[in-house]
């Protein structure tokens, strides 16, 4: 007869409260993705236009934020806003629950900035 052996999580290694589950996983489907993190870091210095959003964020395709706006809402973390006023321009803008990662984006810009991340990457 066969032992059973326990399956191996890596969830096991580490240290407590920093496991690999669910929460991160979901948390990097999101963040993880090509300029979201970008497009979230714009709309955290203001509420901005679809043609703002791609002038603040070099580089990204009008197709590509298109995509990455309709992920983020879907994700509850930006919203379309109507402005009022004539001509109804559409904004974009951090919901609650977007404005809630500013802290942790803070602290990764600090932890970039203590470890030197971006020379680490030009180099």
């Amino acid at each position: 007869m066969a032992e059973h052996v326990p399956e191996h999580s890596p969830a096991d290694d580490g240290p407590p409260g920093l496991s690999c589950g669910v929460e991160f996983v979901d948390v990097f489907k999101v963040l993880g993705k090509r300029w979201n993190g970008m497009v979230l870091v714009a709309l955290m210095e203001r509420p901005a236009r679809f043609g703002e959003l791609a002038r603040m964020v070099s580089g990204i395709t009008d197709a590509i934020l298109a995509d990455r706006l309709r992920e983020l809402m879907a994700a509850q973390l930006v919203e379309r806003q109507l402005a009022e006023g004539p001509g109804g321009a559409v904004r974009y803008r951090l919901t609650p629950v977007g404005e809630d990662l500013r802290r942790a984006f803070e602290e990764l810009r600090s932890w970039a900035e203590r470890n030197n991340v971006g020379e680490l990457c030009r180099s």
